[in-house]
């Protein structure tokens, strides 16, 4: 038996922002909603102390709210990478006084410190104003934006895992580090062995890297999907995670994703393996204002979102300093799926309508499938035409030369470009 796919893809416009409203603890932010400012103003709400692990620390803006909160008395810690470490802005902080490490202090490695995270009031005596920032977003002074996201959480169980985590790098709990006593890439324990918090009647759970291996924990909500995943990623080369994403789309969930095309691109990415297995896989078309698809972030069944700073590759796993946050809350869940259809729309040219719809139809041994309007054509994953029937509603899965198309991805329009389904063959 021949079993069709059929997918209508949609367009979702506009900036996408969010949060629970007054008294809720989270916000999400995206690149639209100009992140430097975003982070700027967080820095700016500091009270007491901010506690700065980011990869890359190099925007005018965001150094400036770093080194006036250390003017107005906030005590300030920063860790960065080495690649970073003397940049002219790293510098300028260092000269207003605030302690800056890297992850090679101590320790030399060829792992990166790839975090994107503040915990920000914590060291004060007050445990209702903890907040943790995190995402993909680095701090970058580029001419041109990234796709990025970040999300806020206001929690103090999930700024305490956070806070231990900086603490064992910087090696100290007080102001001044201890390089001998840092802990970066292997080295890491698992320093606050709680991952699962319960925060506003949500379930939130906080991985770090290597220690906590978060890629089996990423297969595993993968494996427990029952609908959907949708994903942007930046880098992607591992194998047992599109396994299993195989396998669940094998099973009947639609698995959708679009990649940077740098990682696209690799040798080592696993974006050819799963075009080749039929997934709803596409490389990112940004606008030309863009650089690159740097999110890493996926939506399970619209209610769990899996983000942080991790690229899903064994150095994001096993060697560099990464966080990974998953959350359990539909509202959150639908932004970043927004954000998902909206990169989807721009890779895929399909902008129809405002919502995901999916139809699976059982198909007999003539191998076809039946459309909704008359007169099509067919193209395959890089716009080259495949078949055409000028009248016909009916594609028996074959080439203008009548002979049978390979398993994968194909997208039918009718002659006026007007209507546009994906569809996915598959040969058992």
């Amino acid at each position: 038996m021949l079993i069709f796919k059929i997918l209508l893809l949609v367009s979702f416009s506009g900036d996408v922002v969010g949060n629970g409203g007054s008294g809720s603890y989270w916000t999400v932010y995206f690149d639209s909603d100009t992140l430097d400012l975003k982070l700027t103003r967080f820095i700016g709400d500091a009270q007491f102390s901010l506690d700065i692990c980011f990869y890359e620390v190099f925007r005018e803006t965001v150094a400036k709210a770093v080194i006036n909160a250390k003017r107005r008395g906030v005590k300030v810690r920063v860790i960065t990478d080495y690649d970073y470490f003397f940049r002219p802005y790293i510098d300028s902080m260092r000269s207003y006084g605030i302690p800056i490490i890297h992850e090679q202090m101590g320790y030399n490695s060829e792992h990166i410190m790839h975090n994107k995270f503040i915990v920000r009031d914590y060291r004060d005596a007050d445990t209702t104003n903890d907040y943790v920032w995190t995402g993909s977003y680095n701090a970058s002074d580029y001419t041109r934006l990234n796709a990025e996201n970040a999300i806020i959480i206001k929690d103090h169980g999930v700024a305490t895992a956070f806070f231990y985590e900086f603490n064992q790098m910087w090696g100290d709990t007080g102001d001044i580090p201890d390089t001998l006593n840092s802990k970066t890439g292997r080295r890491k324990i698992d320093a606050y062995p709680q991952h699962l918090f319960i925060v506003g009647g949500d379930s939130v759970w906080v991985y770090f890297s290597p220690q906590n291996r978060p890629i089996q924990h990423l297969i595993n909500f993968v494996n427990s999907a029952m609908d959907s995943i949708g994903y942007l990623i930046y880098s992607y080369t591992r194998l047992d995670l599109a396994d299993t994403m195989i396998a669940s789309f094998q099973r009947g969930v639609f698995v959708g994703g679009v990649h940077d095309a740098s990682d696209a691109n690799s040798p080592y990415s696993v974006f050819p393996t799963l075009r080749a297995n039929g997934l709803y896989v596409f490389v990112d078309n940004l606008p030309s204002n863009y650089s690159l698809l740097h999110h890493k972030f996926m939506v399970i069944d619209k209610r769990v979102v899996v983000t942080g700073s991790m690229n899903w590759s064994t150095n994001g796993n096993e060697y560099n300093d990464e966080n990974t946050v998953i959350v359990k809350n539909s509202e959150i869940a639908n932004l970043y799926w927004a954000e998902f259809k909206r990169r989807y729309a721009e890779a895929t040219g399909i902008n129809e309508s405002a919502s995901f719809i999916r139809k699976e139809v059982v198909f007999f041994k003539g191998n076809f499938v039946t459309l909704g309007f008359s007169g099509f054509k067919v193209y395959d994953l890089e716009g080259r035409i495949v078949f055409e029937d000028k009248e016909g509603n009916i594609w028996f899965g074959n080439n203008l030369s009548g002979l049978p198309v390979h398993s994968g991805v194909y997208l039918i329009t009718d002659l006026k470009g007007s209507e546009r389904v994906f569809v996915v063959k598959i040969f058992n």
